[in-house]
């Protein structure tokens, strides 16, 4: 199996391959490809940011004395 890769934007859920790989594919009509998506995730670190920050200001308001409370 060849790979080859290139960065595209998704428009309208598709992919547009790019000119120089287009006569390649061609030459490959009605064989099996597999294809590999990797989306950045921007949003996703945010996220994950924002639930670190969220879950530290909670547990700032918590005190030790609280712990008889933690097995209930």
């Amino acid at each position: 199996m060849k790979a080859v890769e290139f960065e595209a934007e998704l428009t309208n859920n598709s992919i547009q391959i790019p000119e120089n790989f287009q006569l390649e594919l061609s030459l490959s009509k009605d064989k099996h490809v597999r294809v590999i998506v990797l989306i950045d995730d921007i949003e996703k670190s945010e996220e994950t940011q924002f639930k670190k920050m969220l879950h530290d200001q909670f547990l700032k308001g918590y005190d030790k004395t609280d712990s008889v409370y933690d097995d209930l």
